[in-house]
């Protein structure tokens, strides 16, 4: 509810201002692909367009277009019910039918993370699929999710090699993430809360392990459970964000690249459920959207087939686990630390028992996009059947709203047929979002595009963004995007009865080129709502956020905005970049205020200049240092070495030109891309305030490179 009320504050802030640029669409055609059924679950053909109407938010629209698209031949007799209507219409009416044969059909077949009795149920189903639907026009693509994506056949037609990606993509073992998220789930729910470790230490009592040693201090049963309660919730949090991140963003690649492509587009998704965390919710919702205004029909299959239980006791178990550790952690927060912990994640525990029913999940994904679950059987081949009949024979209609702002709202789509026993299957909405070269716009960026189309920018806050360039090589800069925003002068809202704090910030970077097409695009929408002991430490922070470009030499322009929605305040700024053609030698990168160092993603970006071997560099632009006893100047950048002999280099320290240290430390061996990644450490204790320069120069048989960094000791 409070974010809610702080977007439509937001709202209001922005409707105050001086009038702002409104993304509108000259031409904002709308397509939707609709199977019609009678009650018995037969198709219905020949409708005509005067039976259709169409609603988006409950307004009836115009319809532009309307054609039945169906396989070549003759529609089959219907006995009974509602009748097909003959292909020759009465006199004077004209029916727009198309056959499918005529033009593309695309099937996307994804397998993702299946267990052995999945694998054997999804092979045999998309062979079966294959066998009877490969037909005139139609090609279908295979693909597997797992730790990663992996491409397994680019759309074809040959059934060859589809047999064979399919054989590829149900066999061998999987990573075991659901079984992993099943264990930590039931552990998580038999410690959590006051209930989970009385539980528990009644269990070791009566087990006879009584209290348990460590270095020597006797821990109560009680502890050891609220202990591994704790253990147990922070892995099922970061294992079901991780299943739910790495499915809908598998996903949504698919469906992004569909978007390029013309013709009918369907998924066909085998699952053994879908993992939805609260914290990938709105991707979620965008994915679908994205799919939705890319004429992308998803059909799930839970590949789990028949099985006696369901998945609501999880469900039902997570939320009241969340009422437990709500009551425990108001008893507690003012006695210890780890009832404040324990309250800050039970809005977190709660929200995601929400979508703890993970075929709940699958029937969203694959209903909203127009298409249909399968699930509790072991039999596909009705369902199958009936995918077939979806595939060769469908309505599509186009119309074009009204109202053709792209204002970031959901508008719902409903259709609805003038005949009685009739039902319809349709995609039910669209988020209204400006086209951005390609680049997916999600609907909290909408106003901050807006905000950067405001003359003149608004100056509410201080940030810094921009790029910094590493390696040219065959005429592309490896480059990385920055977002450095600190946070001393971001709202933070107290609620000293809860004794949490609360901020919301939205970030959005572009980068365009000469032209204003947008080559890259760095977002991040940062919700919270942490203990209140944490507030002092987080307001001395800063918010960073990085992502590897890579781009040609030319010029271009960074354009990004910060929008502080708990202090309705906004600001954005534009700035230069000139890439310039690599020149021969020795080269150096731009160097940065290390800010700290993360530990190692597991799947480590190859395009990343940040990576090193020890972690990965997090860096700060800003320029300025503290002053004082331990004061350190810690650089960080990379040398690029040509191997025509051995480098050196010489770090230099100076003031107004006046040298005041230098030194000639060794340098390691190049890492297999040739570069030398290197911090540089030095105190600064006993240098008085004001501005320096440190230096770096590389020298190689005759040839050599220099790079500054201007810092201030304040």
């Amino acid at each position: 509810m409070r974010r809610l009320f702080s977007a439509l504050l937001w709202s209001v802030s922005l409707a105050a201002q001086p009038p702002q640029p409104v993304f509108h669409s000259e031409a904002n055609e709308i397509l939707v692909d609709v199977v019609v059924r009678d009650k018995k679950g037969r198709t219905v053909h020949g409708l005509r367009a005067g039976e259709i109407t169409v609603l988006e938010d409950g307004a009836t629209q115009r319809v532009t277009s309307f054609r039945e698209v169906r396989s070549a031949g003759p529609a089959p007799a219907q006995p009974g019910g509602v009748e097909a209507a003959p292909d020759a219409p009465p006199a004077g009416e004209t029916v727009n039918t198309i056959r499918v044969d005529r033009q593309v059909r695309l099937v996307s077949i994804v397998f993702d993370r299946l267990g052995p009795d999945g694998r054997r149920l999804s092979r045999q189903a998309a062979l079966d699929l294959v066998r009877r639907d490969l037909g005139a026009n139609v090609y279908y693509g295979v693909f597997a999710i797992d730790r990663d994506f992996r491409v397994l056949q680019p759309y074809t037609n040959d059934q060859n090699r589809l047999r064979n990606a399919i054989e590829r993509g149900t066999s061998g073992e999987r990573s075991n993430f659901e079984a992993d998220s099943i264990a930590e789930d039931r552990m998580l729910l038999s410690t959590q809360g006051a209930s989970g470790a009385a539980a528990t230490a009644s269990a070791a009592s009566q087990s006879g392990s009584g209290p348990v040693a460590i270095d020597g201090a006797a821990m109560s049963s009680e502890q050891a459970g609220r202990i591994a309660g704790e253990m147990a919730e922070f892995a099922s949090m970061i294992t079901r964000d991780e299943l739910g991140r790495t499915s809908v963003f598998s996903l949504w690649a698919v469906i992004k690249e569909l978007r390029r492509l013309p013709g009918r587009k369907s998924v066909l998704y085998f699952s053994e459920g879908l993992v939805l965390p609260n914290g990938a919710v709105q991707q979620f919702r965008s994915m679908i959207s994205d799919a939705n205004r890319s004429n992308v029909t998803v059909y799930a299959i839970d590949a789990r087939g028949l099985r006696a239980g369901g998945d609501s006791g999880l469900n039902r178990s997570m939320l009241e686990t969340a009422a437990q550790r709500s009551a425990w952690a108001r008893n507690t927060q003012t006695e210890d630390a780890a009832g404040q912990r324990a309250e800050s994640r039970t809005f977190d525990l709660a929200m995601d028992s929400i979508r703890a029913n993970q075929q709940v999940a699958l029937a969203e994904l694959a209903e909203s996009t127009g298409g249909s679950l399968m699930a509790n059987t072991n039999d596909f081949r009705p369902f199958l059947n009936k995918l077939s009949e979806e595939f060769n024979t469908y309505y599509e209609i186009t119309y074009r709203p009204p109202n053709s702002e792209y204002d970031g709202r959901f508008r719902e789509i409903q259709v609805k047929v003038n005949r009685p026993g009739i039902y319809v299957q349709a995609r039910n909405g669209y988020f209204a979002l400006p086209p951005l070269d390609g680049q997916t716009v999600y609907p909290y960026e909408v106003p901050l595009l807006k905000a950067l189309g405001r003359t003149p920018l608004p100056r509410d806050l201080d940030f810094r963004a921009g790029v910094l360039r590493f390696r040219q090589q065959n005429g592309v800069q490896q480059a990385l995007l920055v977002f450095d925003l600190p946070l001393k002068n971001v709202a933070f809202v107290r609620d000293e009865a809860a004794r949490k704090y609360r901020t919301h910030i939205s970030t959005l970077t572009l980068i365009k080129d000469a032209q204003g097409r947008v080559m890259d695009k760095l977002s991040r929408d940062v919700p919270l709502n942490e203990p209140l002991d944490k507030l002092e430490g987080f307001q001395q922070g800063r918010l960073i956020v990085t992502r590897p470009a890579r781009l040609r030499p030319g010029r271009y322009t960074v354009e990004s905005v910060i929008a502080d929605l708990e202090g309705q305040r906004v600001s954005a700024r534009k700035t230069a970049v000139v890439i310039l053609p690599a020149a021969p030698g020795p080269a150096i990168s731009e160097m940065s205020l290390l800010r700290r160092m993360d530990k190692l993603p597991d799947v480590p970006d190859p395009f990343d200049p940040m990576i090193l071997p020890s972690g990965r560099v997090v860096p700060t632009l800003s320029d300025t240092i503290p002053a004082g006893a331990g004061s350190l100047l810690s650089v960080f950048f990379v040398l690029y070495p040509t191997g025509t002999a051995a480098p050196q280099l010489i770090l230099d320290l100076l003031q107004d030109g006046k040298l005041l240290a230098r030194s000639r430390p060794e340098l390691g061996a190049p890492d297999p891309h040739g570069a030398i990644p290197y911090v540089a450490n030095t105190p600064v204790e006993s240098l008085k305030p004001g501005q320096y320069e440190f230096r770096a120069t590389l020298l190689e048989g005759g040839k050599g490179a220099r790079r500054s960094l201007f810092v201030t000791i304040e």
